[in-house]
């Protein structure tokens, strides 16, 4: 009796504290409201659903109503009249959770109850993709999370948990309820047991299981926690039910507020101006306006300015559209319908379980039609539809890259978002439209349009796969994009699905579909009923009779129906349409004969029939009219009127003219037919002689007069072009495609392609090609020549200057895109005089085209080929350990914790970091600018914009391998403890750890075996271990498991933790091509194994002897470096050798390729070597499996030399003669060199044996050259001129300094040497007499200051300091300006620090150069020289030259009235003060960009003469006539040069007291 007493009274204090009771008689459904989904506002076009979710003791409405008044249920009767929510569809959920009733249920159940809900609910559409937004209170908030952890887990609810985009929480014990507690302790002095009350306790299994999953699902929702405020009572005293800190998550996601309420009225409000109900409604209102808004802005079209961005950024124009409008124009109205009635497309249009929908038919069947009724009928739905068609006959549309671009083109015109990702992707990389396939899938989708968060699903139609040049390997890529993205795609194929699948089950769903006759015949019937009225028949009983025989005949084929009412069209009686009917066969193959069979009666126009057949068959892309005119006219050397009139009189029936004037085959099948060997017709077409017909067609138009090179004329962007025919583009841009299919032997081809290639015609096409195409055709066209080449080798000697000549230009080609991509793209001219001289004397372009009269010539190097190395780096004070690259970086970490960071265009350093101890392992992210670096104990996190370090953590192990991860959320990182971590990016964290040996058999034997290498694939979620002398252990980073165990030379294997008898692996690398599934490993024995991940297997063993291995970005190149120093490049899938290093070098201890894949980099010992090799330069893998490439190339071979032969020029002085120059070295000596050959004359001096010279100074007036070393020795030596050089008749000074000199100056008239370090200036006296030290000036700023002689006074010199200018007498270095100096106006100079100064125009300008830290870009300032005199205060710099503040590099120097500067962009140009008057300056020539990578400065001058020397590495390069030549530039209309137009830095420079006029 005491237990149920107190029971009764327990219950009764639990009833009034926590659930609302009611004391009228109303049934307990009408209080609480009903279970389950309750609609309570429908409109009829949603915009959202907004569901409201109860907690415990709750119910659908009583919950959310004050009092149980009717009228202040406001999810029902305030919501739907709030001009907000009028377009919000409103439900509010109800379950049992009843506490004083016994129950089974829990948490959990109430999850899936709520799920089951809203999938079944009647009022949600199954293809709903409005947003969907929750609202709970107390424990309704875990179930909601319980909810969208099932959803994202269970395929099922997936379009559930798409949907959700935000939870509001109200009052949700995230973390359970100490009252809980106490109420499971009430209700156990009851029988039953109630779960869902066990699982609100503080900490229970329940909420910990929650929140331990709900994060990693919820990073992306838009969270909302409200917290009480005010106690409640609850009979024996009152208190916060949910406290704060269990009301709120902390998440970075998550926005809280308070409420002015207790626990029950958090939910619940007396009057809609109540101030806790407005916070509440205004953030649901907010939200919902987002959605609209997003909503608005998405479906919107591109403004014109918008649309003209995206053609030009992905170089697509209208293309998709008119090819739909093509495909739509052929459909008959109501024809194809039948398909909307299937349950197959019905099911994939509108539920998530099928994403693909595979129809598959026969050829000729209408399948393109098809295709475009559905594209339409999406959008008469209002759907996001993208499309492409394939098409064999037209290279461009049937390879993957134009697929992919097209698609990413359409989604970014359908979608601001997409529009805007995909202009940052192509800001990041400007040339990712010219990408291969694979850079194009991994940037534009996996890293870009996949992870945007579409509201409703996407569709994909894909015409005709069976076209696209690669097929199987875009259907892989279909399956990872339904993956990833609420995608939904058609393809129609001739094919079915298991054709293409790859091994394994495909994720996603597919539904498979076949037409069928009995599809089709409709949609012909329709077909037929339209154009039979025309035709000759009795009665209409006759047209029923000629209909149904043609329908029974044409076996579901639409061409077949077509080509029959052709050849009826072409008789006049019911006879003879009977007599046709009969004889005409149902075979396309019978009907296409019958049809040549017909051409080849006619009287007149067979040869032009048959060269339109074989253009139109044999051309890659289909050819306009016009186009396929001056073709005709140049195959059959005759004049033709209409090339539209030809088709219709002679070969109608087998080629049409599109409405885009485009001319094409009937159908492919037609095409295939023609090509057949086994027909007998003058009409068929032999593939080889048919492209060797077209090519020499091409190569005599290439060889005309409309391709000739400019002569004895200036060049201009503006006057180059001469005006051409319309077959210009074709010619230039296909010939050498059709080389693939020319006979080796064929002496008339190679002699016709040598003459081309002899003459400057060769250069216009290249001209054409860089101004109006792709600089790849290039690429693609030297291969071709290369293929060719190796042909003809193998039956013919290659000897003959012809062949000579297309071997040099096969590696040429190649060459000029590496070397001079930039400089073709922006100046396409520049290959007639200005890229020869450059190129290496053995190359095609210098030997026949660099010998201009006008132009530049180059001098002094000895390299008669093509240099794969770009740059060195080196330091042989540090030992480099780590290598990494990104985008726009690569990093070198060194043994003693300096990480230096490099610019990946230039190879200059940027910044560098310091880590605590040895680095062993750099990893850059994907997304952001952050690099990790790690050693044996600490892991530190970077912020490359800043520098900064992030965070530093300790780690228990060394990590052998770094990866980021989740959008660069998190990183992850393999440690030699057996160990993985997992660490928060935000704060260094560990968010979670795992050991991937804890659960094997042989645990012991791994646990003293400490792994030697590791490798992780994010794509795959797999992690590659290597033991020593174990197999290598797989790790699946998703399961927490085991994945696989390989062997040597079984693949699979099962013997886990026992010692196998083959050699163990040593390096892994996996293969980073979109589902590649591939494995690279190499043995200690030497050999390299291809491991097939998918499959488990073994697919390739070759030897290579490697010991390190790289993958390339875009997954296609394997490099490997081995113990002696050779590198070696395989291609990842084949493994067949495609170029080797061979290098003297130390043994290399890393590889990494850059983040285009086009350039590898290796460290050994303290060197950096940055590689190009062509082979590198390779194109889609569609484009390797085509003819154009189809025969396979010999590996090539380049030997380095040793960095250790080569002596580097350090330092560089022109005598004033301008005949010879005086060149300081690397190994201390000094050597004069000749500057019409460039090469050395004699070595005139030499410091101590390996110490620099860092400066050289040469006075004229005394003949006396000053050398300063890195070991601050200084000498002056006075110079005897003989009749075979020069002697060194004094030596005047010899003086160590003891200190860093950073500047030597000469005075011009008296014997003094100004020498300046960086604490302190020395005037010595340097009199033939003796030299002797006048003053020291100890220098008052610590910062970087430069002296320099007054142009207009020999006995002045002017100090620049910071902002600060100062005047000094020469001979006594005494202060002559005023005390506060000369103050340098402009805004910027007092962030800026002095570089370099230059007199100019006759002395009458100052030119000065500063920059903010050293290695960033100059910024130059001209100054009148008069402005600095004694009395002066202030100067300024002249406005008129504030044009080329942010134009300049470097200084070059000054020759006579020229200012001569290397631009920015690489060109050497020059000013003067009539350019200035219309703020142009002259471009003269660029250097290649390999020129400009270096780790060391880069040192150039300008001889008297006007020629201009440049450093490199070991030589001189002489630039004679630099100056002599001018080229205006594109765009330019002044006189002067090139125009520029003001910067916005002009205006900061700009002085108050001086404004610009």
């Amino acid at each position: 009796m005491e237990h149920s007493t107190f029971h009764s009274s327990s219950r009764s204090f639990l009833s009034r504290n926590l659930t609302k009771r009611d004391g009228s008689g109303e049934s307990s459904e009408e209080v609480n409201g009903r279970l389950g989904l309750n609609t309570l506002h429908e409109p009829s076009h949603a915009i959202a659903d907004l569901i409201f979710v109860h907690g415990l003791g709750g119910g659908s409405r009583s919950t959310w109503t004050k009092d149980n008044n009717p009228s202040l249920y406001w999810p029902q009767m305030w919501l739907p009249n709030d001009v907000a929510f009028l377009d919000v569809r409103i439900h509010s959920f109800g379950y049992n959770s009843n506490w004083e009733k016994e129950s089974v249920l829990n948490i959990h159940d109430f999850a899936k109850s709520l799920l089951g809900s809203i999938q079944d609910c009647p009022r949600i559409p199954r293809d709903a993709t409005a947003p969907l937004i929750f609202v709970s209170h107390s424990m309704g908030g875990l179930v909601i999370k319980r909810a969208y952890i099932l959803a994202n887990q269970k395929e099922e609810f997936h379009s559930i948990a798409y949907r959700v985009q935000a939870i509001f929480f109200l009052a949700t014990p995230h973390r359970g309820a100490d009252l809980a507690q106490l109420l499971t302790k009430i209700l156990n002095l009851t029988s039953g047991a109630r779960p869902f009350v066990t699982d609100l306790h503080r900490n229970s299994l329940a909420t910990q299981s929650i929140n331990d999953e709900f994060p990693q699902y919820s990073q992306n929702l838009q969270l909302f926690s409200f917290y009480e405020t005010i106690t409640t009572g609850y009979g024996v005293g009152k208190s916060l039910i949910v406290d704060k800190d269990l009301a709120t998550l902390g998440y970075p996601n998550e926005r809280t507020a308070y409420l002015n309420a207790n626990y029950r009225n958090v939910c619940k409000y007396q009057k809609e101006t109540d101030p806790n109900y407005q916070t509440v409604r205004n953030t649901l209102a907010s939200i919902i306006e987002s959605y609209r808004s997003q909503n608005a802005s998405s479906t919107r079209e591109l403004n014109a300015e918008q649309q003209r961005l995206l053609d030009s950024t992905l170089n697509v124009s209208d293309a998709p559209e008119d090819d739909f409008l093509n495909v739509d124009a052929l459909r008959m109205k109501g024809s194809c319908e039948w398909l909307t009635n299937k349950p197959e497309f019905l099911e994939w249009r509108d539920y998530s379980k099928t994403q693909l929908y595979w129809i598959s038919a026969k050829p000729a069947t209408g399948k393109t039609v098809l295709s475009g009724m559905v594209v339409n009928h999406l959008r008469d739905m209002n759907r996001d539809c993208s499309f492409y068609f394939f098409n064999h006959g037209d290279r461009v549309k049937s390879n993957i890259s134009s697929f992919l671009l097209s698609v990413a083109w359409q989604m970014s015109y359908i979608h601001l978002e997409a529009f805007q990702l995909i202009l940052e992707i192509c800001e990041k990389d400007e040339q990712i439209s010219k990408a291969d396939y694979r850079t194009i899938w991994r940037k534009m989708f996996l890293e870009g349009i996949l992870r945007l968060k579409f509201m409703r699903p996407q569709y994909w139609i894909v015409d005709a796969l069976d076209e696209c040049s690669n097929g199987p390997h875009l259907v892989p890529l279909f399956l990872k994009a339904m993956e990833m993205s609420p995608l939904r795609i058609l393809v129609t194929c001739r094919d079915r699905f298991e054709g293409y699948r790859q091994l394994g089950q495909p994720q996603i769903g597919v539904k498979q579909d076949v037409i069928r006759m009995e599809d089709t015949k409709s949609d012909i019937a329709l077909y037929l009923k339209a154009n039979t009225g025309q035709l000759p028949y009795a009665d209409e009983a006759d047209r029923e009779v000629m209909m149904a025989t043609i329908l029974n005949k044409s076996s579901g084929c639409f061409l077949w129906v077509r080509l029959i009412l052709q050849e009826l069209g072409r008789v006049h009686t019911s006879i003879e349409i009977k007599q046709v009917l009969e004889d005409i066969p149902s075979d396309m193959n019978e009907l296409y004969a019958r049809i040549l069979e017909s051409m080849s009666r006619a009287p007149y126009g067979k040869i032009l029939a048959k060269a339109i057949l074989v253009w139109t068959v044999c051309a890659f892309r289909p050819l306009t009219t016009e186009e396929l005119l001056h073709a005709l006219q140049l195959d059959i050397q005759d004049t033709i009127d209409s090339v539209e009139r030809s088709i219709l009189s002679s070969c109608s029936q087998l080629v049409y003219v599109d409405a885009n004037s485009r001319v094409h085959m009937v159908h492919q099948t037609a095409r295939d037919y023609l090509l057949q060997n086994n027909i007998i017709s003058d009409f068929a077409v032999d593939r080889r002689a048919g492209h060797t017909r077209l090519t020499m067609v091409c190569l005599q138009y290439l060889g005309g007069s409309e391709m000739r090179g400019p002569k004895h004329r200036k060049l201009s962007a503006g006057n180059i072009m001469t005006e051409r025919c319309p077959f210009v583009n074709y010619a230039c841009n296909s010939f050498f495609e059709h080389m693939t299919h020319v006979s080796s032997t064929d002496d008339d081809f190679l002699a016709a392609l040598a003459k081309f290639l002899g003459t400057s015609n060769v250069l216009s096409w290249i001209e054409y090609v860089a101004h109006y195409s792709n600089l790849n055709r290039l690429i693609q066209a030297g291969k071709a020549f290369r293929s060719f080449f190796q042909r003809r080798a193998k039956s013919v000697l290659p000897l003959g200057k012809d062949i000579e000549l297309l071997d040099a230009w096969a590696g040429d080609l190649v060459r000029l895109v590496t070397k001079f991509g930039k400089n073709l793209t922006t100046s396409p001219h520049a290959i007639f005089n200005l890229i020869p001289p450059f190129c290496p004397p053995d190359s095609a372009p210098r030997k026949h085209f660099a010998a201009s009269t006008r132009g530049i010539t180059i001098v002094g190097l000895s390299a008669k080929t093509w240099d794969d190395c770009l740059s060195t780096i080196f330091d042989t004070n540090e030992v480099f350990s780590a290598l990494a690259c990104s985008e726009k970086h690569f990093g070198i970490g060194m043994m003693s914790g300096k990480v230096a960071i490099y610019d990946a265009l230039t190879c200059q350093e940027s910044r560098v970091l310091r880590h605590p101890e040895a680095v062993r392992v750099l990893q850059f992210s994907e997304k952001s600018s952050l690099l990790a670096s790690s050693g044996s104990k600490k892991l530190c996190m970077w912020d490359l914009t800043t520098g900064k370090e992030v965070w530093m953590t300790a780690i228990p192990q060394l990590c052998m391998s770094l990866a980021f991860m989740d959008a660069d959320q998190v990183i992850l990182g393999a440690l030699k403890s057996n160990t993985l971590f997992l660490w928060d990016l935000t704060n260094g964290n560990v968010r979670d750890l795992a050991e991937w040996t804890q659960d094997l058999e042989g645990q012991r034997a791994h646990a003293f075996r400490r792994p030697i290498a590791a490798s992780f694939c994010i794509e795959s979620s797999l992690l590659a271990v290597v033991y020593r002398g174990q197999d290598i252990l797989l790790w699946d980073l998703e399961r927490d498991a085991l994945f696989d165990t390989y062997s040597k030379y079984t693949g699979a294997s099962p013997m886990i933790g026992q010692r196998p008898a083959d050699a163990g692996a040593i390096s892994l690398a996996f293969c980073r091509a979109p589902n590649a599934n591939l494995l690279a490993a190499a043995y200690s024995d030497g050999d390299l194994v291809l491991f097939d991940t998918a499959e488990s297997i073994i697919r390739r063993i070759v030897s290579a002897n490697a010991q390190i291995l790289a993958c390339s970005p875009d997954g296609c190149t394997l490099a490997t470096g081995d113990g002696t120093g050779t590198i070696q490049l395989f291609d990842f899938e084949t493994f067949k050798l495609l170029y080797r290093i061979r290098s003297a070098e130390d043994v290399i201890k890393q590889l990494a390729f850059s983040g285009d894949s086009h350039r590898l980099l290796d460290i050994r010992g303290s060197h950096c070597r940055v590689w190009d090799p062509v082979v590198l330069m390779r194109q889609d893998g569609e484009d390797e499996g085509s003819d154009t490439l189809s025969v396979s190339t010999v590996p090539q071979e380049f030997k380095d030399e040793s960095p250790e032969d080569v002596i580097l020029i350090t330092a560089l002085v022109c005598h004033n003669s301008g005949e010879v120059l005086f060149c300081g070295k690397e190994d201390g000596s000094i050597s004069i060199y000749d500057t019409k050959t460039g090469r050395q004359l004699q070595k005139l001096f030499s410091h101590a044996e390996g110490v620099s010279i860092v400066r050289l100074v040469f006075d004229d007036e005394s003949s006396t050259l000053t050398s300063v070393d890195s070991s601050s020795r200084v000498t002056v030596l006075k110079l005897l001129r003989q009749q075979r050089g020069f002697e060194v008749s004094q030596t005047i000074l010899d003086y160590r300094v003891g200190i860093a000199i950073d500047q030597a100056l000469h005075n011009r008239r008296h014997p003094l040497l100004l020498l300046c370090s960086i604490e302190k200036s020395m005037l010595w006296s340097t009199s033939v007499e003796g030299s002797s030290l006048i003053v020291t000036m100890t220098m008052e700023n610590d910062g970087p200051y430069r002296w320099h002689s007054h142009p207009s006074n020999e006995n002045w010199l002017i100090l620049i300091s910071q902002n600060t200018a100062n005047l000094f007498e020469w001979h006594t270095l005494k202060k002559i300006s005023g005390s506060e100096g000369i103050l340098l106006e402009g805004s910027l100079l007092p962030d800026l620090t002095i570089q370099s100064t230059a007199c100019c125009f006759n002395g009458t300008m100052i030119a000065m150069t500063f920059n903010e830290s050293p290695g960033q870009r100059s910024k130059l300032l001209l100054w009148n020289a008069a402005d600095f005199t004694p009395d002066a205060k202030t100067a300024a710099p002249v406005p008129k030259y504030h044009y080329l503040t942010d134009n300049v590099q470097s200084l070059v120097g000054a020759e006579g009235l020229k200012l001569v500067f290397l631009h920015t962009s690489g060109w050497v140009c020059s000013t003067d003060p009539q350019a200035a008057a219309t703020e142009s300056y002259s471009r003269h020539f660029f250097f290649p960009a390999d020129w400009l990578i270096t780790d060391t400065n880069i040192i150039i001058e300008i001889t008297q003469r006007g020629d201009l020397i440049f450093v490199k590495r070991d030589e001189i390069a002489v630039v004679r006539h630099a100056l002599e030549s001018i080229d205006r530039g594109p765009g330019s209309g002044n006189v002067g040069g090139f125009s520029v137009k003001r910067r916005s830095l002009t205006e900061r420079l700009r002085s108050p007291e001086r404004p610009v006029d």
